[in-house]
């Protein structure tokens, strides 16, 4: 009688440690980068590859198969071997790729303009903030072959600011509260009405620019 207990007890033992072992060591699928993959860019066959790996490693968010991440964009960096997030690709390349999660309207363009922290409401400016635009010219970019000097021109009102980069090309830290002062000189930039383009465009050549905080 004692024997048989004993037997079924460690019936009952081993099945627990079965049941634990294999819940530890039971794989699931994850995607992962097969190298870094910049913001903006459109996911290959190439770029990804699914891994066995245990699941107690895998947040709710990763994606479990290429057809999950295969066409879509990039919307925050991916390094190499990392697991791909759900949260990190969008469908559709938009102004929330740029960090600010802010969608342009249909018909807008984004465009980058060149300032000086003092030139951005002394630096504050952030994502979502509406603002005026000022060009000035600029004696350092004119020809000399051009004598005459256009005075400063209001050239859009109450634009919107997507989004705030240093020299280098990078997202300024939200915790900056804009321009980041020590990174000279930024970009704004700004969604505009594309029949627009070629008026900035032509301001960014010649001119410098002012921004003020739009109150309207």
């Amino acid at each position: 009688m004692r024997r048989s207990l004993y037997l079924a007890v460690f019936v009952v033992l081993s099945s627990i440690a079965g049941l634990f072992y294999y819940s530890h060591t039971r794989q699931a699928t994850a995607l992962v980068a097969n190298h870094d993959l910049t913001v903006g860019t459109r996911i290959q066959d190439s770029d990804v590859a699914v891994r066995q790996v245990n699941p107690a490693s895998l947040g709710g968010n990763v994606l479990r198969s290429a057809d999950q991440a295969i066409g879509q964009i990039v919307s925050f960096p991916i390094l190499e071997g990392q697991f791909v997030d759900a949260r990190q690709v969008a469908p559709t390349k938009n102004a929330s790729l740029l960090g600010s999660g802010l969608d342009i309207p249909p018909g807008y363009r984004i465009i980058g303009v060149p300032i000086a922290p003092a030139a951005a409401v002394g630096g504050v400016l952030k994502a979502g903030d509406r603002v005026d635009v000022m060009a000035i010219p600029n004696p350092s970019k004119v020809s000399p072959i051009d004598a005459s000097s256009p005075a400063p021109v209001m050239i859009g009102k109450n634009i919107l600011v997507i989004g705030i980069r240093t020299e280098q090309g990078t997202q300024v830290d939200p915790a900056d509260r804009g321009v980041n002062i020590g990174s000279k000189p930024a970009s704004v930039l700004l969604a505009i009405p594309q029949m627009e383009e070629t008026t900035y465009s032509a301001a960014i050549v010649a001119a410098s620019f002012v921004l003020a905080l739009s109150t309207d």
